[in-house]
């Protein structure tokens, strides 16, 4: 029995697993008695969750923290079963101990499951002035990882959330394959494990350890059952086009193993922070990290407009290329990317430069044509860009169209921006 819902546990069955333990539990009234009580309520509580989220009232972050909530009480009276299958039948402090116990989980669960269903602040308002002494922080309580001292880049990452405890250990594998590729290139990077955090990660709790703990890359995820792993971004120094990208999902499926997927996500993630800071071991990284990646044509992300580990490996190496100045290579690959994504406004504008480096401008003006047509508002950073690139090589009526286009697009993100911000009385 107890292996029958363990094995219902792994699959993600709770509700399967918590009927059979009450069941169990209540044919065995006297002896378990406490424990009965225990997983009735915690079989309420999680049909309440249900219930909830049939109503679509609840976010995907609190429905993963109330089915952890409920696996991890099965598998502690689970434990407690077992522990107590050759024990003598408690005396009656121990038994009231247990009530005492019990009603302290619940209590915990009552108010971690309040925190989470709480409303969470518009992360699209803007941020109050840090000396504003009005303003009320209620920054999520995790500890900072234990970075090495003077790292030039550190990785936070948090565990992951999995529903099968044997894959518990893939995000620590993670940060060990990504500590290795920066020990071989002799590259000061290092990743360290984020261990204890109250509540679910999300982009709040990354730009959080950010401020409070001085990581450059905040990374969280997920794994299932079925060999896929889902990973989440957060590196606030890119520039927003790119930053947009690079919030998406980047997925691994069907490798076959999560040993394989960790280690191609590894890749990947090293590789760009290699090419980012100019490491002499950026391309051979790139390189393996976009071999890796194409070996198999399976990976495939839900959503057509999510990044995905096929496209950021391409995109990585390409950008490795670019930096070596080496851009005919770096344009073919832009154009793997595009010819997937068109709408890709990144590979748009790299592809653009890099085709003014080598004076196909007919074609580098296709490509910021292109761009502006995706773009809501133009970048006036790279359109200046472009355009001091056109001067320089001797395309001047168009480098000065370019730099118009830049000042004006600039104008208006200034008028936007006094929009937004509340005049003074």
């Amino acid at each position: 029995m107890k292996t029958e819902i363990k094995e219902l546990v792994a699959e993600g069955k709770v509700d399967e697993a918590l009927d059979q333990l009450v069941a169990f539990l209540e044919s065995k009234m006297d002896e378990y008695s406490p424990l009965y009580r225990a997983a009735q309520v915690a079989q309420s509580e999680f049909n309440q969750i249900k219930e909830k989220e049939l109503q679509g009232v609840l976010t995907e972050d609190q429905i993963r923290l109330a089915n952890n909530i409920a696996i991890n009480k099965v598998l502690e009276i689970l434990e407690q079963l077992e522990r107590g299958s050759t024990a003598k039948p408690l005396p009656n402090r121990q038994i009231w101990w247990w009530y005492a116990a019990g009603g302290a989980v619940l209590t915990l669960v009552i108010v971690l499951l309040v925190r989470q269903l709480s409303p969470k602040p518009d992360l699209t308002e803007p941020l109050s002035d840090p000396g504003d002494s009005t303003q009320v922080v209620d920054i999520p309580a995790f500890t900072c990882p234990a970075f090495v001292k003077k790292a030039e880049y550190p990785i936070a990452i948090f565990q992951f959330t999995t529903l099968n405890p044997k894959d518990s250990i893939t995000d620590q594998l993670l940060v060990e394959e990504i500590d290795a590729i920066f020990a071989r290139n002799q590259y000061n990077g290092d990743a360290a494990l984020v261990t204890k955090i109250k509540g679910s990660v999300d982009l709040s709790v990354a730009k959080a350890m950010i401020e409070k703990c001085q990581a450059r890359m905040v990374i969280w995820g997920r794994v299932f059952d079925n060999n896929e792993i889902d990973l989440n971004f957060y590196e606030p120094q890119l520039n927003p086009a790119e930053q947009a990208n690079l919030d998406s999902l980047l997925q691994f499926r069907n490798q076959g193993s999560f040993q394989a997927s960790i280690k191609q996500a590894a890749l990947i993630i090293a590789a760009r922070v290699l090419v980012n800071n100019n490491s002499p071991g950026a391309v051979a990284v790139s390189e393996e990290a976009y071999d890796e990646t194409m070996k198999g044509s399976n990976i495939a992300a839900k959503n057509a407009k999510k990044s995905n580990a096929e496209s950021m490996a391409t995109m990585t190496l390409a950008n490795a290329h670019a930096k070596k100045k080496d851009f005919q290579k770096s344009i073919k690959l832009y154009d793997q990317i595009l010819d997937k994504k068109p709408h890709d406004t990144v590979a748009l504008r790299n592809r653009a430069i890099a085709q003014i480096k080598v004076n196909k401008i007919d074609d580098a003006v296709k490509s910021i044509d292109t761009l502006k047509r995706y773009q809501k508002v133009d970048d006036p950073v790279f359109l200046d860009k472009a355009g001091d690139e056109l001067k320089e090589r001797g395309f001047t009526r168009k480098g000065i169209e370019f730099k118009k286009d830049a000042k004006d697009a600039q104008l208006l993100l200034d008028q936007r921006l006094v929009k937004k911000i509340p005049q003074e009385q």
